[in-house]
């Protein structure tokens, strides 16, 4: 590209300074006397001037402008090659990304499974643990439907047992006194008891 800018600005340049000497020729052409001399005066300072210009050119135009692209050319190649850099960067990043997002699935199906299987365990706990208060709570039941039961007996044992002991006593007709009340109570409701225990064997 700068040799295409090289070429046409010494085309245009040449033109310019050339200009004069085919106008001249068409002067020369009416005027045949000193023609040969003018046209070589006239071509050494065409030469002179396009050499002058062709230096002023390449000092002031043609270096700059190259020196222009150079450093256009290099921006452009530094700005692919960032962009070369950000794209590796960014497949990198990504790679990384899907890497941990890969990463915390597995991380979130095994604190599923966990929670799962601490649930599975806490149930079977509580299953376990109302089992067990259930059972204690049988227990309990039983003991005092037994303990209610003894203490209804022993009740009716000594109903049971007042009641002879009046009746026995009505029937000797004599009065007994508390001592022999008392011994009569505990013999009736002894033999009351151990016959109760013998019928629930």
């Amino acid at each position: 590209m700068l040799n295409r800018v090289i070429f046409r600005m010494t085309a245009a340049a040449v033109c310019v300074t050339a200009a004069p000497a085919w106008a001249s020729e068409g002067a020369d052409a009416m005027n045949p006397v000193g023609a040969k001399a003018w046209q070589l005066d006239l071509g050494l300072w065409t030469a002179v001037v396009f050499v002058c210009l062709l230096a002023i050119l390449w000092k002031f135009a043609w270096k700059p402008i190259a020196d222009a692209l150079d450093k256009r050319e290099n921006g452009i190649a530094e700005k692919i090659a960032r962009a070369e850099s950000a794209n590796q960067e960014a497949r990198r990043l990504l790679a990384e990304h899907e890497r941990k997002l890969a990463d915390a699935k597995d991380e979130v199906r095994g604190i599923v499974d966990q929670g799962r299987r601490d649930a599975e365990k806490l149930g079977q706990e509580l299953l376990e643990k109302a089992r067990a208060e259930a059972a204690a709570e049988h227990v309990l039941a039983l003991q005092q439907i037994e303990a209610a039961a003894d203490a209804a007996v022993k009740n009716l044992a000594d109903q049971s047992a007042l009641m002879a002991v009046e009746l026995a006593g009505k029937i000797v007709g004599a009065k007994l006194n508390p001592r022999d009340h008392a011994r009569l109570i505990e013999t009736a409701v002894n033999g009351f008891t151990s016959g109760t225990d013998v019928s629930r064997n």
